[in-house]
């Protein structure tokens, strides 16, 4: 098969997915070879450098695999046709190494590494900067999913989690005043327990009139936007310690993330996260519940700066 090509219009409709989470401006694809070259043009414009380090603009490495994903998504859908929705069910050994700054172009390379058991599909996806640099890389795992599994669930109850966490809180103005993240990519909604990294609760309340939910087709709130809200909880966690302030959280790993169904509108993810510092590094944990229901896991790693090492790259 020769290569085929997709504009920005032509990956919006095929993967139902919109600004500001479109993280692909071209592909090109060759199912036949397993490869696929995409490109992102990294703009100030864009309104997610207003919420993601305002003082620092870098693109979220979240949305670094996010890139990964819709450029596996492509290649998928053209080596393994099938009915629903291609969903990525796993990341690994994802390492964000170079920041992305505006002004940058962002390079995708994806390749098909292997068929699993059960049908998904594992990519190795590189991303990298001007002159070749690399600025993230990891694998992703894909499979498809038909309609009725991302249709809303009834009858959820509480989240446990919930039930003993106290009075005690700090709302969204609240963990704004601790870590840099501001609207539009701010994405909790209350964190319990502040004072002890290595239990925090929080929660992210998926709605409707989220733009970041309004992105894709059907509504959700994608598996690496749920990662972010469980770095931003942990994050709150380490620079609400007096040691910390004045300095800021950045991600180095995702070591492994699972997502075992999607967040919908009208549901609310309950986050467990614990946090373990080793000097200036750190490890987090994740869980993530809708209802009674583990709806996510992941493992990271995180480092904290001073902030002037942030204006220093």
């Amino acid at each position: 098969m020769t290569k085929q090509h997709l504009n920005y219009d032509q990956l919006r409709d095929q993967l139902a997915v919109t600004s500001p989470l479109l993280m692909l401006d071209h592909i090109c694809f060759d199912s036949s070879a397993g490869r696929a070259q995409a490109s992102k043009c990294v703009t100030r414009n864009e309104a997610v450098f207003n919420g993601h380090f305002p003082a620092y603009p870098v693109l979220p490495g979240v949305l670094q695999v996010a890139a990964m994903a819709q450029a596996g998504r492509v290649l998928f859908s053209a080596m393994f046709p099938g009915k629903g929705h291609p969903y990525v069910t796993q990341v690994h050994r994802v390492k964000f190494r170079s920041p992305v700054q505006p002004g940058m172009i962002l390079s995708i390379d994806c390749s098909f590494r292997k068929q699993n058991e059960d049908g998904s599909a594992e990519f190795e996806v590189k991303n990298t900067i001007v002159g070749g640099k690399l600025a993230s890389s990891g694998f992703i795992s894909l499979a498809w999913k038909e309609e009725d599994w991302f249709a809303p669930k009834d009858g959820a109850e509480p989240c446990p989690l919930l039930a003993d966490v106290g009075d005690e809180f700090l709302d969204a103005d609240g963990i704004m005043a601790v870590i840099p993240h501001r609207h539009p990519f701010m994405l909790v909604d209350r964190a319990y327990g502040l004072d002890d990294p290595a239990k925090i609760i929080g929660f992210k309340n998926v709605s409707g009139n989220d733009p970041l939910v309004q992105a894709t087709r059907p509504a959700l709130y994608p598996g690496y936007l749920q990662l972010e809200s469980g770095a931003q909880l942990g994050c709150a966690a380490i620079l609400a310690q007096p040691e910390n302030r004045d300095k800021l959280g950045l991600y180095m790993s995702i070591d492994h993330a699972v997502f075992h169904r999607p967040a919908l509108p009208g549901e609310q993810i309950v986050i467990h996260a614990s946090c373990e510092m080793k000097g200036r590094f750190g490890i987090a944990n994740g869980v993530f519940h809708v209802g009674k229901q583990i709806i996510a896991e992941s493992s990271t790693k995180f480092a904290i700066v001073p902030k002037e090492e942030m204006t220093s790259q």
